[in-house]
Order: structure tokens, then C-alpha cells, then sequence
């Protein structure tokens, strides 16, 4: 019966392939010949395809249409002559492979008048010849069977994965997607590129194309433009440079395989590919362990060193804030981590602030943290998602810091307008850089230890204070999957109030950061 069925399938195979030998054979007597035929393109597509084609067949990597093809097929058996329909599809899978291959290598041939290589080489399609009357090709008689896929030779338009990748990119400028998330897109691009042809049509993008990358991101060192060893080299060589550095950790493989993923993705939308080669490729750095914390809330050891530093004691100048000195200045770096500490707020959402954005309600002070689209004061602001649209009232920490005074001597604009917008679009990346360097010299930071540990010291507070789930996440900006925390505006700017003033940080004093003396 197993014979049975591998004759009746091979039969298929060998009508599959003399179907592509009669559509290669047309093609070579019909249309190559045309003037506006451009044959040298033909043969580099050809030679790309069957390239490709050879690889999948190595890794038994079958193409969706491939896979179709031979589902119907197998699916055409009479039930008492199938006895395996896994070994059949495998069988016949990889026959249509080889069908392919065998084609495209005797078109190839022709198309180079190379003659003496036009003879069919594969076993399987020995004795196999062209149909009777050549000038009408068996698969010319049945041009709209949706099953029938044979080779086909893709044409001078065909885009390539460098044209499609500058549209992309085009695409996120039009959505006004910010730079920053631009400029992790195009850093995807420069690793794919050192491992993936861009010049090649984007139709041939494969699998072993994504294990490439994946592979070229997991091997990656860590920070590679920044050490000395890695910096000044393409990524290939900064691999082999950086092969006992540390490796990228998951998150940041994470998002530049993802990335990439995201422009293939697109192309599929856009049906220039049929789908996501390789989507369900794992990384090569295993995925931390749920529940491990990716940054730690600052222990009050910490805290007290931030807190004592010169930003709050004293420094040597408007720039040089980190070097002890008699100048006491209320100015942005005094004002973003205690707004941080006390309100929550993430660097960003601090830094865009405007003087507009300190609002009163009710005799309560507080910070809207919104994004008006239509006021020019607010064209660069970005918020991380709907729910960080919210009011955090200014605690009272602040206040008594002079935190009014400052604002009211800002009159308008932006109210921390010396911390300047970085290269990638954000207020965060010029002011992380900052606090990295400020954190190293007062030794109070850590890898799990930086401007965001703010944040988590203002949800334990919270915790600990107890209020409750749903007034945490209002102030912090969170949401909920569950349908419930949708409707209603949410708690009162009084609650709201109320509940902030419960965050205290025993132990932490910040009575020499006021007084007389300071300048605003």
C-alpha cells in the first residue's frame, strides 16, 4: 500500500514539475525574446529564487504555497490508497521543492544559453518532457487555477527590501511617530543589513534570512558603539571584537528583533510577502524568570545620598551641579526628582511640564499631565499611553519647597526650559544621561537602581500608606484590562489629595534644600 501511495504521489509531482517546464520553455520561446524584456534581470531574480529555494530545501523550510499545493495533493488521494498523510505530505513537500528547483535551474540555463546544462538532472524527473504542442503549454490552458503555483519570474518592479525600508520609515514620519522609536527602527535596519541582503527583492525573505539577525542580535555585545574595543566597527566585526563581552540583555534583543519584525509585518499588509518568515523564532538569551524586577525602588540610604548631593546643598555652578560649591539654585535639576519622588511622575512627563500645566482646583494645586494637540506650547509633548492623560495634586513636600515661586517666575513656556529635548526626540535621553553620570559620582547607582527607582519608591508609599488600588493607579497613570475601570472619571481632585498627602519617606530630612539663600 506504501508503494501504492508513493507512486500515485510521485505521479503528481513529475505533472507538477512538467507544468513549470512547459511555463520555463514558454517563457524562453515567447517572451524573452521581447524587447521590453529586461532577460539580465530575469536571470539575477532566477538565480536569487533558486538560491533561496536550495536553502529552504535544506532545512525542509516549505513555503506556505508549497504547502498548500501539496495539501491538495495528498487530500486528493482515494482513501484506500493513502496510509500515511504525514509521510505523504513530507513526500510530496518536498518533491514540489525540488520541482521548483530542477525548473528554475534548467530556465536558468536557457536564459544563458548554456545548452549543454539543459538536460533535467534530478532523478525524480528523469524521462519527464515538454507537452506535445509547445506552443500552447498544458498550464496556458488553465491560467485561473488558484491551486496550480508554478515558478515565476519576478519582474524589474519588484521592490526591493531597501526601497520598502525607506518607505517604512516614511510611513512612521507620516504617523508622526517620534524619533526616538524612528531611530530604534532604523538601528533594526543596520544590524539586518549586515547580515541581509537589501538589495534583493523583498518576495525573498526567508527564514534563514531571520535566523541571521537573530542570530547577529543574540551574539551582539552590550552597548558595542559605546566601548572602545567595539565602537568604531560594523556589527559583524564588533561581534567577533566583542565575543568575551557581555551580551545584550533580553529586553534590548527583545526590541530590536522585534522591530524588524514589526517592518515585515507591514510588508505582509501591504501583500508583499505572504507572511512573517520566522515569526515564532525564539531568542538565544532565555527570557528572565517572572517576577524578577527589571528596577528597584531607592533604599533610604540611597536617598539620603541623592538628597545631600550638591543640586541640594550647594554646587560649584548652573552647569556643574554635580561639584560641590556655594551656588544654591532652584532650577530644573532641583525641581524633576522631588516631583519624581512625590508625584510619581516619569522623567518625561516632568520635563515637558509647562507653566500652564500647574493648574488649581478647588483651592488645590496639581499637575495636568495632558497633551493638547492644538496648542502650540505642547507640539513636542509625548505621553506613554491613554491613561497617562490624568491629575497628580502637587504634595505638600513640594510646596513647601517653593515650588509656587518657581512657577510664578516662570510665567509661560516650558517649565524646566533649560533641560533641552534630546537627539531621538525625548526629554529623557539628555537627562538619563545626566542622572547616570550624576549617580556614579555619589555612588548611588546601580542596575537596578536609576531615575525611574523614583517611581517605584512612590508606588510602595502608596502601598504603605494604604491607599487603595484604584487611587494608586489613577495618580500613577495605570489601567486595568477589566471592563470596570473604563467608565467614570475617576476619583475627585480633593480624594485624590487626600490620598497623596499619605506618602512619607522616614528618614528622609530635606530641610537644608530651603531656607534663605536659594535662588529661583
Amino acid at each position: 500500500m506504501a508503494t501504492a501511495q508513493d507512486t500515485a504521489l510521485d505521479h503528481s509531482i513529475r505533472d507538477y514539475f512538467r507544468d513549470a517546464l512547459d511555463w520555463g520553455q514558454e517563457f524562453v520561446d515567447i517572451f524573452a525574446p521581447d524587447a521590453e524584456v529586461n532577460v539580465e534581470d530575469s536571470i539575477t531574480h532566477v538565480e536569487t529564487r533558486l538560491a533561496m529555494l536550495r536553502r529552504r530545501l535544506a532545512v525542509r523550510d516549505f513555503p506556505s504555497e508549497v504547502q498548500s499545493e501539496a495539501d491538495a495533493i495528498v487530500g486528493g488521494l482515494p482513501k484506500d490508497v493513502l496510509t500515511s498523510r504525514y509521510q505523504a505530505l513530507q513526500r510530496v513537500q518536498t518533491g514540489l521543492l525540488r520541482a521548483n528547483i530542477e525548473a528554475d535551474r534548467l530556465l536558468l540555463a536557457k536564459l544563458n544559453g548554456d545548452y549543454a546544462q539543459s538536460e533535467i538532472a534530478d532523478p525524480l524527473f528523469k524521462g519527464v518532457e515538454l507537452e506535445p504542442d509547445g506552443t500552447i503549454p498544458r498550464l496556458a490552458l488553465r491560467p485561473n487555477n488558484p491551486a496550480k503555483t508554478v515558478p515565476k519570474v519576478l519582474g524589474p518592479d519588484a521592490p526591493s527590501l531597501n526601497a520598502l525600508a525607506k518607505a517604512y520609515v516614511q510611513v512612521l514620519k507620516d504617523q508622526k511617530i517620534k524619533d526616538k522609536t524612528i531611530g530604534d527602527q532604523r538601528l533594526s535596519f543596520e544590524l539586518a543589513r549586515a547580515v541581509i541582503d537589501f538589495d534583493k527583492p523583498a518576495t525573498l525573505l526567508d527564514l534563514n534570512d531571520m535566523k541571521a539577525l537573530r542570530d547577529l542580535i543574540g551574539h551582539m555585545p552590550a552597548n558595542h558603539q559605546k566601548k572602545p574595543e567595539t565602537r568604531d566597527l560594523d556589527p559583524i566585526a564588533a561581534v567577533q571584537a566583542g565575543k568575551d563581552l557581555p551580551k545584550l540583555g533580553y529586553e534590548t534583543q527583545k526590541k530590536r528583533f522585534d522591530f524588524f519584525k514589526r517592518f515585515v509585518a507591514w510588508m505582509v499588509a501591504e501583500e508583499h510577502l505572504t507572511k512573517v518568515p520566522g515569526n515564532e523564532l525564539k531568542l538565544l538569551v532565555k527570557k528572565p524568570p517572572k517576577g524578577k524586577p527589571k528596577r528597584l525602588p531607592y533604599e533610604p540610604s540611597q536617598l539620603k545620598l541623592i538628597f545631600d548631593c550638591p543640586i541640594y546643598t550647594g554646587r560649584q555652578s548652573i552647569n556643574r551641579s554635580g561639584t560641590p560649591g556655594k551656588l544654591r539654585l532652584k532650577d530644573g535639576r532641583y525641581w524633576v526628582p522631588l516631583i519624581a519622588l512625590y508625584a510619581g511622575m516619569r522623567a518625561g512627563e516632568i520635563i515637558q511640564l509647562t507653566c500652564k500645566d500647574i493648574k488649581e482646583e478647588d483651592g488645590i494645586f496639581f499637575f495636568d499631565i495632558t497633551k493638547l494637540e492644538d496648542d502650540p506650547d505642547e507640539e513636542i509633548k509625548h505621553l506613554k499611553t491613554g491613561s497617562s492623560y490624568r491629575k497628580v495634586p502637587v504634595h505638600s513636600a513640594i510646596l513647601e519647597l517653593g515650588f509656587l515661586e518657581y512657577v510664578a517666575a516662570r510665567k509661560t513656556g516650558r517649565l524646566f526650559a533649560e533641560l533641552k529635548i534630546g537627539s531621538d526626540g525625548t526629554y529623557s535621553q539628555p537627562w538619563s544621561k545626566f542622572w547616570y553620570n550624576l549617580g556614579n559620582k555619589w555612588k548611588f547607582r546601580s542596575k537596578l537602581h536609576v531615575f525611574h527607582s523614583f517611581r517605584h519608591n512612590f508606588v510602595d508609599a502608596l502601598h504603605e500608606a494604604n491607599v487603595t488600588d484604584a487611587i494608586a493607579m489613577q495618580l500613577c497613570g495605570h489601567t486595568s484590562d477589566d471592563a470596570h475601570w473604563g467608565y467614570g472619571k475617576g476619583a475627585s481632585i480633593s480624594r485624590l489629595k487626600e490620598e497623596i498627602e499619605k506618602i512619607e519617606y522616614p528618614g528622609l530630612h530635606l530641610g537644608h534644600a530651603t531656607g534663605s539663600g536659594w535662588k529661583i
